[in-house]
């Protein structure tokens, strides 16, 4: 673009502040007042005002800050929509190099001139200009590394203290007016009526720990506390998660958290006493809680192939997990390793199923698989999740002797008879891991008891009626146990389109392996 000297010059203001507490915006309206003077002065035309409010120019894990505004300017000046920058100082346009290179490469295919209002022109154009401009966005970052530096050390010695270090209202607690810089962080005092219901809570947690019959779930609080009109501190019904991290928090006990973690005494009173908030964590953070492992019925498959059918994409072999489908659509298999693997459940199932009867309905292949009982596997009791749970059972008999040993007021005969509550769960899970082992050594074959003479008749009249009449005859997971001791099945991804040949709603048999075992 040719300049004309009589035109004056389009100019874009661009302001940025990068913390307005306040929210008032004065520090940016502060510098557009004095870039506006600096326009008027050199006879320029502000034909826009790009403003970052409350924006850092730093930003996080080698990443760029978001600014919408600097990268509307960019666009701005890339376009040719002006031709000058005035900004109240260099380092409101970048603090990091990263920031100042598409900065360079724009003025010099665009000759932009950038003017801040506290220094002289800003020369990108030429070699001694750009190599000055990159020395100050050193000089900046070192300035931002410090101030971080600082800032990190100073938190540190504010947890050290127990002294509140902000964020967002913690259940149970009144919230804190935020301090200004140089102000000491307020003491957050405790809310009477939501401490109630964290005692409450934490009790019905660890009485039903000590007597399922007795206390109360997570889920049943939360839906007692959402039907009493009882919300998060952000205003929302409560959720398991939301519960759980209240009741983990060391804040309810008195305790400075930085990460989750307790870091030391805090400056503001307890919700519950230390030593029931460690009995606590201990309960909620039993592995034996979870889902996969409360109960053999809740982690029982619900499809044939889940966790047993492959991954047949090259260089992959990672098991298939059904999941994917939405309220109405048909479940999916798909590979646990990466999303390249998505294959509609019901067919395959149906294809592998059909192919294991006619497998099973020759004569030679059936007197084999009965002769050869496959590998052990039961119904009975998970070894793992048996074994998940004797190490959390000991792992709380010994947080009760540190609990113990390091509160002067303990009771030794509660603690006696804690201890002995927990080491006869230890020696009930031992006695159910010993038969747990005697009965895997003994289980039958996988086809044991099965009736093949009825599901070779059926076979031959209608092999839809056969598998009707296989499923349900047969139990899922005895079907599995049949299908592991047959075959390995590979999903290969589904083609665009249908094969030639393939009907409506079947399965294209080149994209479904079935390898039998010898």
């Amino acid at each position: 673009m040719v300049r004309n000297e009589r035109t004056p010059l389009r100019a874009v203001i661009y302001t940025r502040i990068s913390h307005d507490s306040t929210g008032k915006a004065e520090g940016v309206t502060r510098q557009e007042e004095a870039c506006r003077k600096l326009a008027a002065d050199l006879g320029w035309s502000v034909v826009a005002v790009k403003v970052d409010d409350d924006r850092t120019a730093v930003g996080k894990s080698g990443r760029r800050a978001r600014r919408p505004a600097y990268a509307e300017l960019l666009d701005m000046l890339a376009a040719g929509e002006a031709e000058a920058v005035i900004v109240w100082h260099a380092d409101r346009l970048y603090r990091q190099a990263r920031d100042l290179e598409p900065l360079i490469e724009i003025v010099e295919r665009r000759h932009v001139l950038i003017r801040p209002v506290k220094q002289g022109e800003l020369d990108l154009a030429t070699a001694s200009g750009r190599m000055v401009a990159r020395i100050l966005a050193s000089v900046s970052t070192h300035e931002v590394e410090h101030s971080i530096e600082r800032m990190k050390a100073k938190k540190e010695a504010n947890r050290r203290a127990g002294v509140h270090h902000g964020g967002p209202r913690t259940f149970g607690f009144e919230a804190v007016t935020p301090t200004v810089k140089g102000q000491t962080p307020q003491v957050p005092r405790v809310d009477p009526r939501e401490a109630k219901l964290i005692r409450e809570a934490a009790g019905a947690v660890l009485a039903r720990a000590a007597d399922p019959e007795t206390g109360a779930t997570l889920t049943g609080i939360c839906r007692a506390w959402n039907a009493r009109g009882i919300t998060s501190p952000r205003g929302k019904p409560w959720v398991i998660q939301t519960l759980r991290s209240v009741l983990l928090s060391p804040r309810i006990a008195g305790r400075v958290a930085h990460k989750g973690e307790d870091v030391g005494p805090a400056q503001w009173d307890a919700i519950i006493e230390h030593d029931t908030w460690l009995a606590l964590r201990t309960v909620l953070t039993d592995p034996a809680r979870s889902a996969h492992l409360a109960s053999v019925d809740a982690r029982a498959p619900k499809y044939l192939g889940a966790g047993l059918y492959r991954c047949g994409r090259p260089g992959c072999g990672a098991v298939v997990r059904p999941g994917g489908a939405r309220a109405g659509q048909r479940q999916q298999y798909r590979c646990t390793a990466s999303a390249h693997l998505v294959r509609t459940a019901a067919p395959v199932d149906d294809f592998v199923e059909g192919v294991i009867i006619a497998r099973l309905c020759r004569p030679e292949r059936a007197r084999e698989v009965i002769s050869n009982p496959g590998p052990p596997g039961g119904d009975g009791p998970d070894l793992d999740a048996l074994t998940a749970r004797h190490a959390t059972l000991n792992a709380r008999l010994n947080a009760l002797a540190e609990v113990f040993a390091d509160s002067e007021d303990a009771d030794p005969l509660e603690y006696r008879e804690a201890a002995r509550l927990i080491r006869g769960k230890i020696a009930a899970v031992e006695t159910q891991v010993a038969d747990a082992v005697s009965a895997a050594a003994s289980e039958p074959g996988p086809l044991d008891g099965v009736d093949l003479p009825e599901l070779v008749r059926r076979q031959d009249v209608d092999p839809d009626d056969a598998l009707e009449w296989w499923r349900a005859t047969y139990p899922l997971e005895r079907r599995r146990k049949i299908l592991t001791a047959l075959a390995v099945v590979t999903l290969r991804p589904g083609r665009r389109g249908r094969p030639l040949g393939v009907l409506p709603g079947v399965v294209d048999p080149d994209s479904v392996n079935i390898d039998w075992t010898p």
